[in-house]
């Protein structure tokens, strides 16, 4: 059994709690501290805490630094790029992970705080009930059990043993972490407004994940005739639900290892399902997933990489920025100059434009022969093909580089090669349109 201990009042609660019942169910117990590089001397001092107490109880204790702030990914949140590297960490942690549990604090409130973000996303009802009490995760298994319990109650366990000291991560009182916001205004509004709402939310979040694990249970079931196959038939799709089918695709995908962390977003849903309707031949990228992309081709559906020979015209994605903030691998956002202050970072994988001089919606597609556009400091159009070969990118390589045009079709940016001098930000300009690509 892991746990993971950051010193807090829920993960000390947790750690004590399985230290307890470690003797009558007989596992193993050891402490896994995460320091994420945010805090300095504080996060340092919340480290040496976790590793005194575990000396002094008895517990195997484990530290590691992710510094996150030197590896997030562009347009990668604090939060975002702190769950990809433990995740990434648990997976070397763990030695044997068909044996083994990795614990975690997760309580009452922090299951409406998740169930509130997921509803702001759009999230179906696996998704608002995604922090459940045992859940798999590629090859780890995750435990929860605390979701039914309350910080205070919490808070009550530790004192009723007479522990008194925990650690408090300054970073949980500032509201520009969406989830804080909520912790901290949000849901005590709504209290004040509704004192039943707590309560009520929390028995919605409990039903609302039996109609969530019968859908599953039930999408399991459908795809199993298909689960050896490596295509899945349109008309199989097509006579389902909606509700369902997203299910079996997931289920589809994640039988490849390099897919298992796949889920997809209200974006590649509604591509896929305007895939699916026009039944045309055609390839959409999954979000997060380098290089691959499904493809709908002679009636069935299957997952091929950018290392396969592909046609040009691979996929073609329609984008309005204000509306969507995510197309496929590319995520937006619009600001005012006078509201955010930014700089130019120099990254390929970035760009900036006046969002008032475009032409919307955007398109996303695969380079074309014969495309062109005129690169940013320049006045005359240059083929794309130019501008791969001076950069040594030959062959089925340029199939890597997504290009982003406007809604005649002129190119704005070949992601991760080129900008273009199309809309640039000038002193001029009042709304800001911020274009960024996963790394590839």
């Amino acid at each position: 059994m892991y746990c993971s201990f950051s010193g807090g009042i829920d993960s000390l609660a947790l750690l004590v709690f399985l230290q307890e019942q470690r003797d009558f169910f007989s596992y193993s117990l050891r402490a896994v501290h995460f320091e994420h590089g945010f805090r300095g001397e504080e996060s340092l001092a919340d480290e040496r805490f976790c590793r005194d107490f575990c000396a002094e109880h008895n517990i195997p204790f484990e530290s590691y630094s992710l510094a996150v702030p030197q590896h997030k990914l562009p347009g990668e949140g604090d939060e975002a790029a702190a769950r990809r590297l433990r995740l990434e960490s648990w997976k070397h942690i763990v030695k044997d992970p068909s044996k083994s549990l990795i614990a975690l604090a997760h309580h009452a409130s922090d299951r409406m705080e998740n169930v509130f973000l997921r509803l702001f996303r759009g999230a179906n009802v696996s998704g608002l009930t995604s922090m459940r009490a045992v859940q798999p995760l590629q090859d780890l298994t995750l435990i929860r059990p605390f979701l039914d319990y309350t910080k205070k109650e919490l808070l009550d366990f530790l004192l009723d043993r007479k522990i008194f000291s925990y650690c408090h991560d300054s970073s949980n009182d500032s509201t520009c972490y969406s989830r804080n916001f909520i912790r901290l205004q949000l849901l005590p509004a709504v209290s004040e407004r509704f004192p039943f709402a707590p309560d009520g939310i929390r028995q919605s979040v409990r039903v609302l994940e039996e109609d969530a694990q019968c859908l599953e249970l039930l999408a399991e079931e459908l795809f199993s005739p298909y689960s050896e196959r490596e295509v899945l038939p349109l008309d199989f799709l097509k006579k389902h639900h909606k509700a369902l089918r997203i299910r079996i695709l997931a289920l589809f995908l994640h039988r490849n290892n390099a897919l298992r962390s796949f889920l997809p977003d209200h974006a590649f849903i509604g591509n896929f399902e305007s895939l699916l309707q026009r039944s045309v031949t055609g390839k959409i990228p999954l979000p997060g997933m380098n290089g691959y992309f499904l493809e709908l081709r002679g009636g069935a559906f299957r997952v091929i990489t950018l290392e396969k020979k592909m046609d040009s015209s691979a996929f073609v994605l329609h984008w309005d920025v204000t509306k969507d903030t995510q197309c496929g691998r590319f995520r937006c956002e619009i600001f005012s100059p006078a509201e955010k202050e930014f700089s130019f970072s120099g990254s390929r994988l970035e760009a900036y434009f006046d969002l008032d001089k475009l032409d919307l919606p955007l398109q996303v597609r695969s380079w074309q022969a014969g495309d062109r556009m005129i690169p940013f400091g320049r006045k005359q159009s240059v083929l794309l093909k130019k501008l791969f070969a001076d950069q040594n990118i030959s062959g089925s390589d340029r199939n890597l580089y997504p290009v982003v045009c406007d809604k005649e079709g002129t190119i704005l940016w070949v992601a991760a090669l080129r900008n273009s001098s199309v809309a640039p930000v000038t002193s001029e300009t009042k709304v800001i349109l911020h274009l960024f690509l996963q790394e590839m």
